[in-house]
């Protein structure tokens, strides 16, 4: 394993409307490339940090890793990503094709206020627990958006199945169908509650007041708790109404049944009066 390196982001400086007062800015990236990344494998990158991992770009920048499947980058290149997508790829399972990136700018400025103002995030400095927690929240809400958009479709799919049941008591989908359509549900909730849990927090925030402030505004600017509960109140309903429809299966299955038994007794009796009364 490699020795940790020191952080030392390279910074650009921006010219403020006050005259000739100038900040430091530099540029952050969020991919949501996998459902899973083990970090574990990816040790023998130059390492920044471990928890969570953080890893020193070719052009001086960083990139924190989370086993979540996102990544965010700071001071980067186009060649620093292909360079890092290259190198991740063997240790990502469930590679999400097309993914998106979101990018934003990191502004550095003791005298502003730390957190979010308009499309940027001001910092005091550029330091490794600021830019860790900074990309704590940029990964999550990322991955609240992918987790929002993936339920979204799926939960789609329960009204149909609702009103079916309320206008007569049965699917209008044929039992195959209605399989098809519970494996789809079950497969989502567990692909959503495997994902990266959004309420962890970091143990450098427990010991400085400082860094709550900031992860307290990004957080509640990104209102992360708030999605989390209702991605999670979305996979309660589909996995109430997945198991409903399992036990509507089973229920029409063994009423089917004992009708095909009856229906055999039946024809047993008329097998047994045809031969008592004509043989």
């Amino acid at each position: 394993m490699n020795k940790p390196l020191g952080l030392n982001l390279p910074t650009n400086q921006s010219p403020l409307m006050k005259g000739m007062d100038t900040t430091h800015q530099l540029n952050a990236l969020v991919l949501n490339i996998a459902n899973h990344i083990e970090t574990k494998q990816l040790k023998s990158l130059p390492l920044i940090s471990l928890a969570p991992l953080t890893v020193r770009l070719p052009s001086s920048g960083a990139a924190v890793i989370f086993r979540f499947g996102c990544v965010v980058l700071f001071a980067s290149t186009e060649d620093d990503r292909k360079w890092l997508l290259e190198l991740l790829t063997p240790a990502c399972s469930g590679m999400i094709e097309g993914f998106a990136e979101e990018s934003l700018l990191i502004v550095i400025d003791p005298e502003h206020e730390e957190g979010p103002d308009g499309d940027d995030i001001y910092l005091h400095s550029p330091d490794l627990d600021r830019i860790k927690i900074v990309a704590e929240i940029l990964a999550k809400s990322n991955q609240i958006d992918f987790l929002e958009s993936r339920i979204s479709s799926e939960f789609d799919k329960i009204e149909p199945l609702a009103l079916d049941l309320a206008d007569d008591g049965a699917f209008s989908i044929n039992t195959r169908n209605l399989m098809k359509t519970v494996g789809t549900m079950l497969l989502a909730e567990q692909r959503m509650a495997n994902r990266g849990d959004v309420t962890d927090r970091f143990n450098s925030l427990l010991t400085n007041p400082e860094l709550q402030l900031l992860h307290a505004r990004l957080e509640d600017e990104y209102e992360l708790t708030e999605r989390s509960l209702q991605i999670e109140a979305k996979l309660a309903a589909i996995g109430r109404t997945a198991s409903t429809l399992l036990e509507t299966i089973r229920y029409t299955s063994s009423h089917k049944v004992e009708i095909y038994i009856l229906v055999l007794i039946f024809i047993e009796l008329l097998l047994s009066v045809y031969g008592y009364f004509f043989h």
